[in-house]
């Protein structure tokens, strides 16, 4: 990278006349999302008016879904579960709909100032009174090795509820894998097909199920330990998933910033506006035109239960797999960070026909990093994480031709940062030196024309993804907030990501308490 970049910049500075053989690398990215900007435009002005001249009504079945909302756990502290077990528990437009809330808490972390772990106060006090009942070996997880588990069930607020505590800690994706794989094969009553269950565990939570009205279950709905829905979150998911057609397989709403402790701080205002522009432009463009979202986020999502999702050949043999110590470190990396989009790729090439939708209105709230070493520790995960999926997805069979191109050019705009960065600061340079002088040159102003399009067009973002006078006035404060910082921190998070790649871990994201001792089977690993 660091060769690549240093030639580039040698180069760009060398032989700046023959300046046309640097322009496709610093235009891609540019040019790429004004594409999006062009398609995602005509085609809500298309949907919109066919929806307004044909009158089109959304259609509701005679039979409502049924729906899990999953609820994996970690070490979050009561405020955080509390407040995401309230925002499901008020869910609206959803009472005629049989539903379950989901709980998974993986190992006994606690999180700092707690005196207890966070699965001790979610069985004994927020859940309390509930059926309890415990299974030595309980199902066989990723790293083969079979997981005690305690089980718990009953009423939380009048929605029925079901708690799944793991005696280790095996990381989210063991604990998604768990749910994921119940919930199939319990779907396809799987008697005689082997499972990772322990059949006596998976007849008690299959009779639970049956107990509080799902015979069946069609959704998965997903969120985080410290993530909040909106009231009509659910029902904006369910919406989408009927409007999309039985070829949706997934759904995911929008993630937006918490604002609760500090309302004006700018570490909020700057990821308020980066998570915005990211899913107003190209996730809306996936969504819109080629019907193919590469991120179902897990903190807000809606996956239909069938082979395409949560079959074996998709979560047992690839989501599921735990890389060994002789492979790559790309598939070290994806064994454990980015699961979300890794998943979605993952359909996507086993089955080509399956789509993924976003829901706008659908929104989550979830918590910001508010420092550099909590923040730099999340964009680490998410920067190698989904770089190197996209990478893959370059190569993978099944894949839309279109979502390669642009896999590509992420790629590679993504590794020659500091080079497309130099050169911005170039023409800074180069604008104080000659002036008004430099619009005179044709290909430059052409050039600028399209930058200037792109940022107006993520300005106007405005205009149609924030959803009260409020969120408008933090997204324009914090889309200038972008304009000066990220050129900046998209390097240093480059460096950072690179310079610590071989610490696979969740880093100071999830942060335990000190004297938290955690019992970990002879070859277990932490991923937290």
């Amino acid at each position: 990278m660091l060769a690549t970049n240093g030639v580039l910049i040698w180069a760009g500075l060398t032989y700046h006349e023959y300046y046309y053989i640097f322009l496709p690398f610093l235009c891609l990215n540019t040019f790429t999302q004004v594409f999006f900007a062009v398609c995602i435009t005509i085609s809500a002005a298309y949907t919109s008016g066919k929806r307004w001249l044909l009158n089109i009504q959304d259609e509701c079945p005679e039979n409502p879904e049924k729906i899990v909302m999953l609820l994996p756990c970690y070490n979050e502290d009561r405020t955080e579960v509390g407040n995401s077990l309230e925002s499901l528990t008020k869910q609206i437009k959803i009472g005629h709909h049989p539903r379950l809330i989901f709980v998974v808490v993986d190992g006994q972390a606690k999180a700092p100032g707690e005196p207890k772990s966070t699965q001790d106060f979610l069985l004994d006090d927020m859940f309390a009174g509930g059926t309890r009942v415990e299974f030595e070996n309980g199902y066989c997880a990723r790293d083969g090795f079979y997981m005690p588990v305690k089980l718990q069930h009953g009423l939380y607020k009048g929605v029925p509820y079901l708690v799944v505590g793991k005696r280790y800690n095996q990381g989210k994706r063991d604990s998604l894998c768990f749910a994921r794989s119940f919930l199939w094969h319990y779907k396809n009553r799987s008697e005689e097909l082997p499972t990772i269950f322990n059949p006596e565990l998976f007849d008690y939570i299959g009779s639970v199920f049956t107990d509080y009205g799902l015979d069946t279950v069609d959704y998965l709905c997903g969120m985080d330990g410290d993530t909040e829905f909106d009231v009509d979150c659910v029902y904006e998911l369910v919406k989408e998933m009927r409007r999309g057609g039985p070829n949706v397989v997934g759904v995911c709403g929008a993630v937006l910033v918490k604002f609760d402790e500090k309302p004006w701080g700018l570490w909020n205002l700057l990821q308020n506006t980066e998570y915005k522009m990211t899913q107003g432009l190209r996730r809306q463009f996936q969504s819109r035109v080629s019907g193919k979202v590469n991120c179902l986020p897990g903190c807000c999502q809606l996956i239909r239960i069938e082979e395409a999702t949560f079959g074996d050949v998709v979560l047992r043999k690839r989501f599921g797999y735990v890389p060994s110590p002789n492979d790559t470190l790309t598939t070290q990396i994806m064994g454990v960070y980015s699961e979300d989009s890794i998943h979605a790729s993952i359909i996507f090439s086993n089955f080509p026909e399956s789509q993924t939708r976003q829901a706008l209105r659908a929104r989550a709230y979830t918590t910001a990093p508010q420092s550099w070493p909590v923040y730099l520790s999340q964009r680490k995960r998410w920067a190698l994480g989904s770089k190197s999926n996209e990478f893959v997805m370059i190569f993978r069979p099944g894949i839309l031709w279109i979502e390669r191109i642009c896999s590509l050019i992420t790629v590679i705009t993504w590794w020659i940062g500091p080079f497309v960065l130099t050169a911005v600061f170039t023409l800074f340079i180069a604008l104080g030196r000659i002036g008004l002088k430099l619009f005179d040159h044709n290909v430059t102003l052409g050039l600028l024309c399209v930058l200037l399009f792109r940022y107006v067009w993520s300005f106007l973002i405005v205009t149609w993804f924030p959803h009260n006078t409020i969120s408008r006035i933090r997204f324009v404060v914090g889309f200038f907030v972008y304009l000066v910082a990220s050129p900046f921190m998209n390097v240093i998070i480059m460096f950072y990501s690179l310079f610590f790649c071989d610490e696979i871990s969740w880093g100071k994201t999830r942060a335990v308490a000190e004297d938290d001792v955690e019992a970990l089977p002879p070859t277990g690993f932490k991923s937290h």
